[in-house]
């Protein structure tokens, strides 16, 4: 080794390498760090559509249960009172219906 320069710039070039290594490897971990917070974004947004569908189903669902319509057959065995006409025997079976939604 005669060239006093050959060894320094072994050196140097093995220190430049090592800087890239290590900015690539920060780099590398920035972008984890980036993809891991979208993943979790994108779990809290998969979640916030799911909860929010389930809710309008259910919105839906409630809606039809509560519906103030009733059936003649959903009524037909109630018993009927003393001196009580059809047509009052439907209203109060109606009314218990309505008051049944109410609770």
């Amino acid at each position: 080794m005669s060239d006093s320069w050959a060894f320094g710039w072994t050196q140097l070039l093995t220190i430049i390498g090592f800087i890239i290594t290590v900015a690539i490897a920060i780099g590398g971990f920035r972008t984890f760090d980036r993809w891991k917070r979208e993943r979790l974004e994108e779990k809290r947004i998969d979640t916030a559509i799911e909860a929010l569908a389930l809710v309008y189903e259910s919105k839906f669902i409630f809606g039809h249960i509560r519906n103030e319509m009733s059936f003649g057959h959903e009524w037909q065995d109630m018993p009927k009172r003393q001196d009580e006409s059809e047509q009052l025997r439907i209203a109060r079976a109606i009314l218990c219906d309505s008051q049944k939604d109410r609770s």
